[in-house]
């Protein structure tokens, strides 16, 4: 378009919005929603969780003088757990701070540091939440593919091996043909325990648009009434409309939500429990503790610099207790 000539631009200011406008993040929907319901790391090097794995022979019915098994049988494994480490630098010049005041300072340089960057951070923390923890030698959160898995993937998790527990996998499943109804089915009765029952269902934005698709004008207005929204709280049930809250949708199988997560990997669908899936953070009282296992140092002067340099923190790791009460579906194409 043309520009607007010298006799203008030499006498009139050019107008900077009071907000910038992120192009580069991508929703974040499954990550923000396990981390609002993080639990404490209470010390320790490692966190240990003790899981029955292991049945007992010693029951039974029996009659009169029978001889009765009395031996003791161990039934429980130790699953351990390290943590992973996160952070985030914000970095300004003395002269950027100097010249952002007053009027001209549209933007807080430094707000708007801190608000990208812990976006950003939360960012890449919501990538590594659906890979396998090898990222970064093995640095990288422990994520659902190790989390939901059978032994296809990964063999060991929590320093359990599953091809000795067949309790210890997850239901994984490659998709043959058109996606259906039945197969969601099937992924959430793998998944449930008695009246243990998956919570959520995560998948792309693709899968759940062709899930939205299997769902016939009649179903829908079925399941229309069982609608959920995002709120502060967490998901809350609506009516009469296809959810909206916090940028994403929800619709609803069996009473849970089904939720497109652009984080997730390309033709998965998760089936969750997140009573039994959980992030264990560790607080970072040492650097000013924030919620969720979040630390800020701090802006810190440079030696023989004009700048100062702050680092925003993360520690723990994603956990789950019982990989048995979850299913991960791939391939899905259509």
């Amino acid at each position: 378009m043309p520009a607007l000539s010298k006799f203008v631009t030499t006498t009139t200011q050019t107008r900077l919005l009071p907000a910038s406008v992120d192009n580069i993040l991508n929703g974040n929907v499954l990550f923000t929603r396990l981390l609002r319901n993080a639990t404490g790391w209470r010390g320790g090097t490692k966190i240990d969780i003790t899981t029955n794995l292991n049945d007992i022979t010693g029951v039974g019915s029996y009659f009169g003088f029978d001889q009765l098994a009395v031996a003791q049988e161990n039934i429980r494994e130790k699953a351990s757990f390290d943590p992973s480490q996160y952070f985030a630098n914000v970095a300004i010049s003395g002269i950027q701070t100097a010249v952002n005041k007053g009027e001209a300072g549209v933007l807080d340089i430094v707000t708007e540091e801190l608000n990208f960057r812990t976006k950003r951070l939360a960012d890449e923390m919501g990538t590594d939440l659906y890979l396998d923890g090898t990222g970064n030698n093995s640095k990288a959160l422990l994520g659902l593919v190790a989390a939901v898995d059978d032994s296809t993937s990964v063999t060991t998790y929590g320093n359990i091996s599953r091809s000795n527990f067949a309790n210890w996998k997850a239901t994984r499943t490659a998709q043959s043909g058109s996606l259906s109804l039945a197969d969601l089915a099937a992924d959430f009765d793998a998944a449930q325990i008695g009246n243990d029952i998956p919570t959520i269902m995560v998948t792309t934005p693709a899968v759940f648009t062709i899930y939205e698709a299997l769902l016939t004008p009649t179903v829908s207005h079925q399941f229309s009434m069982n609608d959920y929204r995002m709120t502060g709280e967490g998901i809350a049930r609506v009516g009469g409309t296809l959810a909206a809250g916090q940028g994403f949708r929800a619709l609803t199988f069996r009473g849970i939500p089904v939720v497109a997560d652009e984080k997730c990997t390309a033709q998965n669908l998760y089936t969750l429990n997140e009573n039994h899936l959980k992030f264990y953070t560790i607080p970072r009282g040492d650097v000013g503790a924030l919620k969720a296992g979040f630390g800020w140092t701090g802006f810190r002067e440079g030696f023989n610099q004009d700048a100062v340099n702050g680092l925003l923190l993360w520690a723990g790791q994603l956990i789950s207790d019982s990989p048995r009460t979850m299913a991960r579906r791939t391939g899905i194409s259509s």
